[in-house]
């Protein structure tokens, strides 16, 4: 892929996600690449986890986190997430792992070992 990007984010973990919230605000051409599935980290959390966190802090992109209980399951979050990606069409590609960073001609130039597909 030789496109050229405004931001190129780097993780769709929550983090990522809020990110590429702000650079579609902003009008700026996204991708976020990810190496693994939405949320990589918090799939690979045992599937009992509860977080230590209350609901309100883990909302993104103005979009209620909505759960019977005030301290969320992982798979609350797992759906939480993914409601969040789908409801702002976030371009995001999976299983594209970043292998290297290099500044080129005036901006940067991205390698990947691309394994998967498209969201």
């Amino acid at each position: 892929m030789n496109d050229l990007f405004d931001v190129l984010v780097v993780g769709a973990g929550p983090t990522g996600l809020a990110c590429g919230i702000e650079a579609q605000r902003a009008d700026l051409k996204l991708l976020i690449l990810e190496k693994g599935c939405l949320v990589n980290s918090l799939f690979h959390y045992p599937p009992n986890m509860t977080f230590f966190t209350t609901r309100e802090l883990l909302e993104i992109g103005d979009l209620p986190f909505v759960s019977v209980n005030i301290k969320p399951a992982r798979a609350e979050a797992l759906e939480y997430y993914r409601r969040v990606a789908d409801h702002y069409k976030l371009p995001i590609h999976y299983e594209e792992r970043v292998t290297q960073v290099r500044k080129e001609d005036g901006g940067f130039a991205i390698d990947t070992g691309q394994r998967g597909g498209q969201h």
